[in-house]
């Protein structure tokens, strides 16, 4: 497909933003299996929800336009995924991934959100309402799980200093 206007673009944006959240999806599984404390286990668990939940939304935003995913692989997501993969191989002590986990998650969180924001913009300039809603409806989640999580991780930074 040739990317000519800026409709296009904005389909093809949309795209890598719903590949983002199925990468995404692929990072919080492996994530989820790898954390050993249960309250950070259960926000993965929370988050890989969103996850499904925000595809779904980029999914009927896409309908709504006519359009379908290009199936673009998102590489910012898959680095994440390889940072963490290749923390995991330095065997780390259970608390120190479970911070570094939280500390993915929270990158992870402010890519999707900044992914969004452009989005947004982009679905307001062009007067396609059924997106933003969808997409803003994404944003505000994914604003309230990063500030839900960077607490976590502070207590668990706390933690880990604290005798």
């Amino acid at each position: 497909m040739a990317i000519d206007t800026t409709h296009d673009l904005f389909i093809y944006e949309l795209g890598l933003a719903g590949e983002f959240e199925a990468s995404g999806l692929r990072t919080l599984n492996f994530l989820a299996h790898r954390v050993s404390d249960g309250d950070l286990r259960r926000i993965v668990r929370d988050e890989q929800q969103e996850c499904v939940r925000q595809g779904e939304n980029i999914k009927s935003c896409m309908e709504a336009l006519g359009a379908f995913s290009l199936a673009v692989s998102p590489t910012t997501v898959d680095g994440i995924y390889g940072r963490f993969e290749a923390f995991v191989r330095t065997n780390p002590a259970p608390d120190i991934l479970d911070q570094f986990g939280a500390d993915t998650l929270i990158r992870f969180l402010y890519l999707g959100i900044a992914v969004h924001k452009t989005l947004i913009d982009w679905a307001i300039l062009m007067n396609e309402n059924q997106c933003v809603g969808c997409l803003h409806e994404n944003l505000v989640q994914k604003k309230e799980s990063v500030a839900k999580i960077e607490r976590y991780s502070h207590e668990l930074g706390v933690r880990l200093l604290v005798p």
